[in-house]
């Protein structure tokens, strides 16, 4: 149940908002338009309004269109008057036919920015560090990931993905640590040849490295009349040493003031302003009243986040994209609708945050899948109109629908294949 009502909620926003894109910016150039419908099929449920736009929400639910007048369709087309002749899309002139092409995985994005965005409201900000165990160097030890192949990581996102980008790999991966225990630097070498990763398979995991979130020493609450208040301990304090040990991250700060029996010097910063502060000992049963916690976004930070997450999930969707369509990647890794709709499901199981980033990431997806120089898609469409720009005269209507009909062949087995994928993926984990 859960996977039906995520699946139909996902495709329902995507696709009512990618379409929505195309109609919006069809109705600022006052194009003719015959039809919004959100789904394929028979319609459902539909109405008119009073500009006799017909709208349908139609018994498919995996897509959408706005349908247009087409001068190759004479029998409708030659009803109309000349002067809304004039407001038919393929008479308008070539920027505004591009704009309305573009608007519906343009508006994909800009659903995706303010779905970040409203995320980065609600969980704290984006971590400073990785922090990790990695099962070949100890079982005990956690180290800092700081670079891999010299590309800096600063998040367990941005680790996940570096390593999925290094699919297709032979050589040396170095893996840049600080460790925590020794205080140094350090590099840690695999060789792969041809790096590939099991379907569900975190990168990390290949690896047999654990990573979490880590964030700087920031003390998050001080309890009242607490040892940590007694000696003037602040919220939003930066602990930089412990026991004149330098320390760097909430996960290493965290073990040394776990101990027992002793006092703890404490250097920490505050306003730019280095102070010196000596924690009393305690017991087993006893607390300092002070707990570490990373700052929470206000409302800029979360539009940075919304930014950020929008830039590199464009990014990175797009080099997928290319090196799923070059072979780097195997077309095993892609889902079709039954694994949205098992994803959504998930997601919406863990809670409301889950599903919007999935919701974010796959409206981004979305909106990359149709910029593909197809001529069913929007960015084959557009492609046309460059084309026919630089041409100086349409293309044949022969040619059009030859393109449209091989375009629209690709996109039906590609459909076809990850449903089937889908399937058996879903199948083999049960057995």
């Amino acid at each position: 149940m859960y996977t039906l009502i995520g699946a139909i909620s996902l495709f329902l926003i995507l696709v009512t908002f990618h379409e929505y894109g195309h109609y919006s910016v069809a109705r600022y150039f006052k194009v003719k338009i015959i039809k919004f419908s959100v789904g394929f099929g028979p319609d459902l449920i539909k109405w008119k309004n009073e500009d006799g736009i017909r709208f349908s929400i139609s018994a498919i639910p995996f897509g959408g269109y706005v349908a247009f007048h087409d001068p190759a369709d004479t029998t409708n087309y030659n009803k109309l008057s000349d002067q809304d002749k004039k407001y038919v899309l393929a008479n308008r002139p070539a920027l505004e036919r591009s704009l309305v092409v573009l608007a519906g995985p343009i508006y994909n994005f800009i659903l995706a920015f303010f779905v970040f965005s409203l995320v980065g409201l609600f969980i704290p900000k984006q971590s400073d560090m990785v922090s990790a165990q990695i099962k070949d160097l100890s079982t005990e030890s956690f180290y800092q990931v700081e670079a891999i192949n010299d590309t800096k990581i600063t998040n367990v996102q941005s680790l996940q993905i570096n390593l999925l980008d290094l699919t297709g790999y032979s050589g040396d991966i170095d893996f840049e640590l600080y460790d925590y225990a020794n205080q140094k630097s350090i590099n840690y070498i695999r060789s792969v040849e041809d790096l590939k990763f099991s379907e569900g398979q975190a990168p990390t995991e290949y690896f047999d490295i654990v990573p979490f979130a880590d964030f700087k020493p920031r003390i998050g609450l001080v309890a009242d009349n607490s040892p940590a208040e007694l000696i003037g301990l602040k919220s939003g304090d930066i602990i930089s040493s412990i026991n004149n040990q330098p320390v760097i991250s909430m996960y290493q700060a965290t073990s040394l003031l776990n101990v027992f029996g002793e006092q703890i010097s404490l250097e920490v910063y505050r306003d730019d302003k280095k102070l010196f502060f000596t924690l009393p000992s305690k017991t087993e049963n006893e607390s300092f009243g002070l707990s570490l916690a990373p700052e929470s976004n206000d409302l800029a930070t979360s539009l940075g986040f919304g930014y950020d997450q929008t830039r590199f999930w464009i990014v990175n969707t797009f080099k997928f994209l290319y090196k799923t369509l070059n072979g780097t990647m195997g077309f095993e890794n892609l889902s079709g609708p039954v694994g949205i709709a098992k994803v959504a499901g998930d997601s919406l199981l863990s809670g409301a945050i889950p599903f919007l980033l999935l919701l974010g990431i796959l409206s981004i997806s979305l909106g990359a899948f149709n910029l593909l120089p197809l001529p069913m898609l929007d960015g084959g469409q557009f492609l046309i109109i460059l084309v026919e720009k630089v041409k100086g005269s349409p293309l044949s209507l022969k040619l059009k629908a030859t393109l449209m009909n091989l375009s629209f062949l690709l996109v039906l087995t590609l459909f076809v294949f990850v449903m089937v994928n889908d399937i058996a993926r879903i199948i083999w984990k049960n057995f």
